[in-house]
């Protein structure tokens, strides 16, 4: 088979496995790879459809940052892990936390407010440290650092005194 007829066939299948919506350059080039194309044919396809516009690294990675946004928000490591399983390269992972304003210690409030509001912790003070543990290893699931979830935390009670 010459090249022109695989390069053809491999961005038929990788247009196919696109479907309606947009996918990350790594993810078609795992899907590619793992369908046992040559790299340079790989990377000829990505290049093609990212002009045609069916590979949109930022656009995946702003509707996945978007989607993780209040009570689902998470510390811009996590949402860095989550766009890199993604298929999303770095660099462009990088570029949109910035371009979206991602700061932890603002996105920390958002989930502290929507998931922990005050009248969901208890007046006896030895509970309060038992919920106030779980709610800090809630955060640091969604991740965020110990330290920043006690001292949000903290800094919510200062402003509701």
């Amino acid at each position: 088979m010459n090249d022109a007829l695989i390069y053809s066939e491999a961005r038929n299948k990788a247009i196919s496995h696109i479907g309606i919506s947009v996918s990350s350059s790594g993810r078609i080039r795992d899907y590619l790879l793992k369908l046992g194309y040559d790299g340079n044919t790989v990377e000829d396809v990505i290049c093609q459809l990212t002009a045609d516009g069916y590979v949109d690294d930022r656009r995946v990675a702003g509707k996945i940052i978007r989607q993780r946004t209040g009570n689902k928000s998470e510390g811009r490591l996590k949402l860095l892990a989550r766009l890199e399983d993604a298929g999303i390269p770095a660099d462009i992972a990088y570029s949109v936390l910035d371009e979206e304003a991602i700061n932890d210690e603002e996105t920390i409030m958002e989930v502290i407010r929507d998931r922990f509001p005050s009248s969901s912790f208890s007046d006896d003070p030895s509970e309060v440290k038992l919920e106030l543990a779980k709610a800090i290893r809630y955060l640091e699931s969604r991740g965020y650092s110990s330290s920043l979830a006690l001292a949000s935390f903290r800094k919510l009670i200062h402003d509701v005194e």
